[in-house]
């Protein structure tokens, strides 16, 4: 269970000491019986240091007329929210921290995700998902969830904690967050969702304010899956502890008397994945080492190790439907317990039109989060499906080995990287900040037998150039090409430009993070600026000015009311 994983909804991290100290010290029979047959593992919170800044700050501004609102930053140092669409790629360390628990380490029958959500509908959702489902999921995990929700309602009704709902608002289509990753593994992944308070401050809701769903509950009135609608009136984090322990418990309740049916589920769930995959298409997923960058292939498949996916690497040549492919390629076999989560992040997926997906006027119904995540083509990544069985001679490999540097001897013509790869370019800023001379080529270059692209770059020779560029390519696996003769390619010099970005006030904004982040990886300088400094004249002092994707009104304050009513009706 996972507590507070977007810093602003606190109560998660709230509830969690209360939840361990009555487990620890209550005398009830379903308490017990929860200590005899369940191993719980609880991070009372997933973004510690988030929900320190969101403390300070509530902390600062308390009974003033600023009390309970957001902060002007991002409560993450880069992904603010996005923080839960991290876990298919590990940028964030809180990220690789939680898979490793998840997919490498511990491997749990089930998993919960504490959240909130607005203020303005249902006090609290559980599980079950809300539909549509994702086909590649195994069936056992829609009916586990309705097993957990179904027990979490029943002990919510009875301690009269009203205003839950389930099978609405969140569906189970994809979803590259935790709880959907979870599934794609076989473990039965869940979320609830409190209604939120401005914080620790209460609200007073009028019930008039409450309002349906976009999924699931059209209209704010009792119905089987909202079968206690609250009236309305003061809404407190008290509330929302309350709501979070006790669904807990019941959850922690549902896992201790059905622990057999759920490690029979488990074993299910990994010997249908393990079936699929040798009797139904794709068998397997083959990367050969022929790719545009085959550094950000090897990079994929870490990614993919990292997530509890085991990957081989061909001892011979072996061939598929008439093409051979080389020693070295790394195979992924589908035949393993990761299947669900292969097939919904590495396919092409066409998104299907539903009753669903549609309103009964026919207007689209927009996904919640995103219709297709495929990583292979997002990062530019040849991969070939095999859709019959094959033969050949497979080693699975422990660990990602990336490829050994190569500086190829001295050359006092200068020096070439390959242009096509990223990597190329966190090299080029590294020797910009030291002081070499780097230019790119105009066009593309031949050195022997090697063909370089346009865009290359080219490192002339130059007092301790050498010396930099062994380091450069043992840190960073790049082969550097030494020109034979003087060159006579047409290039231009690169120098590193004076990068500002505006960062706004208005709460943060996620683009603005992700892309200071992306500019960090490759070690570009960037400044950033704020509305001051730009209304005092950025003139001679940049050379960039960018402007992360944002909503006017966001930036200039101007029209706020008509943009959030436009974006949420």
């Amino acid at each position: 269970m996972t507590n507070s994983l977007h810093a602003s909804e606190v109560g998660g991290t709230q509830m969690a000491p209360e939840l361990a100290y009555d487990l620890i010290t209550s005398e009830s029979p379903d308490i017990k019986q929860i200590l005899r047959e369940v191993v719980f593992l609880l991070v009372p919170c997933a973004n510690p240091d988030g929900n320190i800044m969101v403390i300070d700050w509530y902390n600062k501004w308390l009974e003033t007329e600023y009390e309970g609102g957001p902060m002007p930053w991002l409560y993450h140092k880069y992904v603010g929210h996005d923080n839960n669409r991290d876990i298919v790629m590990h940028n964030m360390v809180e990220s690789r921290m939680l898979s490793k628990l998840l997919y490498v380490d511990w491997f749990p029958v089930a998993y919960i995700d504490h959240h909130h959500m607005g203020s303005y509908g249902a006090r609290f959702y559980i599980p079950p998902f809300s539909n549509p489902t994702d086909p590649n999921v195994d069936p056992l995990i829609w009916t586990e969830q309705q097993l957990f929700g179904a027990t979490m309602i029943l002990k919510l009704e009875q301690a009269g904690s009203i205003g839950v709902e389930n099978a609405a608002t969140y569906p189970a289509e994809f979803n590259p967050t935790y709880t959907r990753v979870t599934s794609w593994h076989n473990i039965c992944g869940m979320l609830t969702e409190s209604a939120s308070a401005k914080l620790a401050t209460p609200m007073y809701i009028h019930y008039h304010q409450l309002q349906p769903s976009r999924r699931g509950r059209p209209e704010y009135r009792a119905q089987v899956n909202f079968p206690h609608p609250w009236p309305g009136g003061w809404w407190r984090l008290r509330d929302i502890v309350e709501q979070q322990k006790i669904s807990s418990i019941a959850a922690l309740e549902a896992a201790a008397k059905y622990r057999e049916t759920l490690l029979r589920n488990l074993y299910l769930k990994a010997r249908r994945s393990r079936e699929k995959g040798r009797s139904e298409a794709p068998y397997a997923m083959i990367f050969p080492p022929y790719q545009h960058d085959p550094l950000t292939n090897l990079k994929l498949l870490q990614v993919l190790q990292n997530l509890g996916v085991k990957i081989h690497r061909a001892e011979n040549e072996f061939a598929i439907d008439g093409v051979t492919y080389p020693k070295g390629s790394y195979v992924i076999f589908l035949s393993q317990i990761t299947r669900p989560y292969l097939l919904s992040t590495l396919r092409q997926t066409l998104y299907h039109e539903s009753p669903w997906t549609k309103t009964p006027e026919g207007a689209p119904i927009a996904t919640y989060d995103l219709s297709s995540y495929n990583l292979a083509e997002l990062m530019g990544i040849k991969v070939v499906e095999a859709s019959k069985p094959f033969e050949g001679s497979f080693e699975q490999v422990g660990a990602i080995i990336f490829p050994r540097d190569s500086f190829e001897g001295v050359s006092e013509h200068g020096y070439l990287i390959n242009g096509r790869l990223n990597e190329a370019f966190k090299a080029a800023n590294r020797l910009l900040k030291r002081g070499f001379k780097v230019y790119r080529a105009d066009e593309g270059v031949n050195i022997g037998e090697t063909s370089l692209p346009r865009g290359s770059f080219y490192i002339p020779q130059q007092e301790g150039v050498a010396e930099a560029l062994r380091e450069v390519a043992e840190t960073l696996h790049l082969t550097f090409h030494p020109l034979e003769s003087a060159p006579e390619f047409k290039r231009h010099a690169v120098k590193q430009l004076r990068i500002a970005m505006y960062q706004r006030y208005y709460g943060g904004n996620i683009d603005e993070g992700w892309t200071r982040w992306l500019l960090e990886q490759y070690e570009f300088s960037c400044t950033t600026v704020k509305d001051e400094e730009i209304k005092e004249g950025l003139k001679d002092k940049y050379d960039v000015l960018i402007l992360p994707s944002d909503a006017t009104p966001l930036i200039t304050g101007e029209k706020l009311e008509e943009y959030f009513e436009e974006r949420y009706k």
